[in-house]
């Protein structure tokens, strides 16, 4: 009886065992895994969005960012700061961060104050600041978010200089799904102008080089402002006059008003502007307000939120 009893639990034993490795292979297949990096040994030289090696020593405890693209590139990867500046305020937990100054006008005093040993800047807007940051002795790592393979590689970077390349891999895998699920869900075709007002008023249609114009261009929507030369104060924006409002058709117009109430949205400025009131889409009311943080000021990681926005509205507005 004892020989059989254990004959049993023996049989038992092997069956549960054959049960969660089925279990396990199914999963595997079934929900695929992103690749994921090795844990980061220090020191460590990394390449940044500059192209610029730069060697990390040992893992940041103590980090600053500078502009919105750093801030939440490091957070989405699981990081933390000690300090940001004052136009980053996402997510929740930076808002209790002392500042360093605007992203514009950087105040290295302040992030000398805070015994930083990682600065994160954006590269477009902060390479200018870089010599003056390298007198602190500090390692600066430059992030960038003109493009989703830009912002898969910041955030690839980020991941590996704080230790967090698992976190950073599911990161890019998920924007990544999002964007293309969001594909699957848009016919194209459809054309999409997207303007902006500086305080004179001038109007400035975003470019595909734009990253409100990359948001487009992954939905595939065409861009009448495609090959227009860079003006004006914003990267990726063409200046965009009355007579050229005339002679574009698109059949949704998406305005961005970057300052805040009580100053007038452009979308409401439109009907009463010479040329741009003449256009089909705004006489048909098919003009909508982008949120200026999503789609101007939160470049980075966000951009499947964006995508997914866009997408809404134009199948609400357009359809």
């Amino acid at each position: 009886m004892k020989k059989k009893g254990i004959i049993v639990l023996l049989c038992l034993f092997l069956l549960s065992a054959l049960l969660i490795t089925a279990a396990c292979s199914s999963e595997t297949v079934s929900t695929p895994t992103p690749t994921i990096s090795a844990q980061t040994t220090y020191p460590v030289v990394v390449t940044d969005l500059l192209g610029r090696s730069v060697q990390i020593s040992q893992l940041p405890t103590r980090i600053v960012t500078t502009q919105p693209t750093a801030t939440e590139t490091l957070y989405k990867v699981g990081g933390t700061a000690v300090g940001r500046d004052s136009s980053s305020k996402y997510p929740a937990a930076v808002l209790d961060l002392p500042t360093v100054g605007s992203a514009y006008n950087i105040n290295t005093e302040a992030i000398a104050g805070l015994n930083p040993d990682l600065i994160i800047i954006e590269a477009l807007t902060q390479q200018s600041a870089i010599s003056s940051l390298e007198k602190l002795g500090v390692p600066i790592i430059a992030v960038r978010a003109t493009s989703v393979a830009d912002i898969d590689q910041s955030l690839t970077l980020v991941g590996k200089v704080v230790d967090r390349s698992a976190a950073a891999a599911q990161a890019v895998a998920d924007i990544n799904d999002r964007i293309a699920t969001a594909q699957g869900n848009t016919t194209g075709g459809k054309s999409v102008l997207i303007l902006i007002s500086d305080a004179q008023r001038n109007v400035y249609a975003a470019k595909p080089e734009s990253y409100p114009g990359t948001v487009a261009a992954l939905l595939k929507l065409v861009n009448p402002a495609t090959g227009l030369p860079d003006s004006g104060p914003y990267p990726g924006f063409t200046l965009f006059t009355a007579e050229q409002a005339l002679t574009s058709n698109p059949d949704v117009v998406f305005t961005i008003s970057p300052a805040p109430a009580p100053a007038p949205r452009l979308s409401t400025v439109l009907p009463q502007t010479p040329g741009f009131s003449q256009m089909n889409a705004v006489k048909a009311g098919r003009v909508v307000e982008l949120d200026p943080v999503l789609f101007l000021q939160a470049q980075g990681p966000r951009i499947a939120d964006a995508v997914e926005e866009m997408l809404r509205l134009m199948n609400e507005v357009a359809s």
